[in-house]
């Protein structure tokens, strides 16, 4: 315990006084932009958003999947995910044809 201390005061820790980076004293601060992750990805979820006005569509950045979810009600599986928009877009069109299916009998 005491030669962490030692090692503390010795200005190798926290409370020593830091002799470079960019948080040091004596340096200004730095604007720092947002990074936008999986641009791509979230363009492809907002087209397809736009394309089907019944679902509404979104990707997941933690996730790196598409989701969509119904907004009329009418599809049995009201929440579907795929890992690729042409994935998503078949299992919302499948959702729908069980929709048709079960209305249907």
């Amino acid at each position: 315990m005491k030669s962490w201390r030692r090692m503390m005061s010795a200005g190798g820790g926290r409370s020593g006084q830091r002799t470079c980076g960019r948080h040091s004293a004596g340096y200004r601060p730095m604007a720092v932009t947002g990074r936008v992750f999986d641009a791509v990805s979230a363009a492809q979820a907002v087209q397809l958003d736009q394309l089907e006005p019944g679902w509404l569509v979104w990707y997941g950045q933690y996730s790196r999947r598409f989701f969509a979810i119904c907004l009329t009600g009418l599809a049995v599986p009201a929440r579907v995910e795929a890992c690729s928009p042409h994935q998503l877009r078949q299992g919302m069109r499948e959702a729908e044809a069980s929709a048709r299916v079960a209305v249907a009998s």
